[in-house]
């Protein structure tokens, strides 16, 4: 099964642009390890614009070990892994997935959540229909919904995750419903999901600089 794997940190301050700057080159249509299916970038909108996020996608869990280092950084980010702090790493089982890049698209949106392990299956059977109607949507680039790797925590509940990468924000606007805290408009989960996260990223394209509008 395909793995997203998720990256988050924070660039050391001073080293912004020279981080910045070697991953916009870093990235795009490189295949630096075999298994890996895409890769992207993306910086925090607005407030916390130090905030990055790396996804990759991974061809099944024997590549994704192959290609991250016991920190969970991937291997091509390793050049500037002194300049990178409070690094958080989870690797997700992709059962839902439209697209298979992120070229087009210019806002990340990466939803989180936790069910409790019991409840998975009840999950997974009724996110469906949600994240099919979500995949239909225009202006939509790339989607992949999962559950946690490494199964349930020590409190017995599965980490969730909905990431999703959009043309503009103003279409991931219109597709939600303007319900921004929400996977997508009218999922109707909220019995079954525990608090949840939304974070929205601006993509980084090489050589380019986008500007995405939208909260952080």
């Amino acid at each position: 099964m395909a793995i997203v794997h998720l990256m988050e940190f924070c660039v050391v301050p001073g080293h912004e642009a020279e981080v910045v700057a070697y991953l916009r080159n870093a990235t795009p249509g490189g295949r630096p390890s075999a298994g890996l299916l895409m890769n992207c970038i993306g910086r925090r909108l607005r407030g916390h614009r130090q905030e990055h996020v790396a996804v990759a996608g991974w061809r099944d869990g024997r590549d994704y070990a192959r290609g991250t280092d016991r920190l969970g950084v991937p291997r091509y980010l390793s050049a500037k892994s002194d300049l990178l702090s409070d690094l958080r790493s989870s690797a997700f089982d992709a059962s839902t997935a439209m697209g298979d890049g992120t070229e087009g698209a210019r806002v990340l949106r990466v939803y989180r959540t936790h069910v409790a392990a019991a409840s998975l299956g009840d999950w997974q059977r009724r996110s469906l229909d949600p994240l099919t109607r979500l995949s239909e949507k225009e202006g939509l680039v790339y989607l992949r919904a999962g559950t946690g790797l490494a199964g349930a925590d020590a409190s017995g509940e599965a980490p969730i995750l909905i990431l999703s990468a959009w043309r503009d924000w103003d279409a991931m606007l219109a597709a939600t419903g303007g319900h921004i805290d929400r996977p997508a408009q009218e999922s109707d989960l909220d019995d079954l999901e525990g608090p949840s996260d939304v974070g929205h990223y601006e993509l980084l394209e090489s050589d380019t600089q986008t500007h995405a509008d939208g909260p952080a």
